[in-house]
């Protein structure tokens, strides 16, 4: 349904109810917009904080991981960098909902696929680790199982999302 389809049933509903009525119900439409949009930009200001402290984390890390050396530091710089990417998408994903004044399902699978490759990766250190210490490799087979399904179940749920989406979509923010 299009915004302007739903904006013209609105108006001739809201004509029935009286002067008084269609005014206050304009009014409210207007300050539950402003909370919206206030909310929106409070969700972003948190984001880019965000974005800013693992950022700047990630750049010492860096800098110890250069002069320490190891497989532990190089996957801690991996995991902190996609994280930034998460966040990232999470702020442009935002931005296209502000921009279209509707919820796109696509980028939240791509997140939700980036955080789950985060997670493998991370778990997948850690068996490299428990093998080199003799220890039990069990539970992280079952969580790599786990989340090899995961993998699966976004990836066909984004290529239904695609196919079968409302036409062909222009997924640029303005």
């Amino acid at each position: 349904m299009s915004p302007q389809s739903r904006t013209r049933r609105s108006v001739s509903a809201d004509r029935g109810l009286g002067p008084t009525l269609t005014n206050l119900v304009a009014r409210t439409r207007g300050v539950l917009r402003g909370l919206e949009i206030t909310l929106d930009i409070l969700l972003a200001a948190v984001l880019v904080i965000a974005i800013a402290l693992i950022g700047a984390d990630t750049v010492g890390l860096v800098a110890d991981g250069v002069r320490a050396g190891g497989i532990d530091a190089a996957l801690l710089i991996l995991d902190r960098v996609l994280l930034v990417f998460i966040i990232a998408e999470l702020l442009y994903t935002l931005r296209l909902s502000l921009a279209r004044t509707q919820l796109i399902l696509e980028p939240f699978l791509i997140i939700g696929l980036v955080a789950v490759v985060r997670r493998v990766l991370v778990v997948t250190a850690q068996a490299e680790r428990i093998l080199s210490e003799g220890g039990n490799l069990e539970p992280i087979l079952w969580e790599l199982g786990v989340l090899a399904g995961l993998v699966i179940s976004l990836a066909v749920a984004l290529s239904l999302a695609r196919r079968h989406g409302d036409g062909p979509r222009d997924l640029q923010a303005d």
